[in-house]
């Protein structure tokens, strides 16, 4: 009768471990997850900022300039 016990008890720990494991690797993955996101959010409002610094510093007699040397109608 103790070797039973002794079986269930070595399943139900067998188990135990198995489903701890099992949230422990979900979590792991959630958080590289979310590691990843913030990244890409960071890299991204970089990108804007870069962005926003071109357009501020352009003057509007060079975007004048620029516009009309691209739009214009040729010969």
């Amino acid at each position: 009768m103790t070797k039973i016990y002794l079986i269930i008890l070595m399943c139900a720990f067998g188990l135990g471990a198995f489903f701890y494991g099992r949230n422990v690797g979900v979590a792991k993955c959630e958080k590289q997850n979310l590691q990843n996101q913030i990244n890409i959010t960071k890299q991204k409002q970089m990108n804007e900022r870069i962005i926003n610094d071109k357009v501020f510093k352009t003057g509007v007699a060079d975007i004048r300039r620029i516009l009309r040397d691209k739009y214009t109608i040729a010969e």
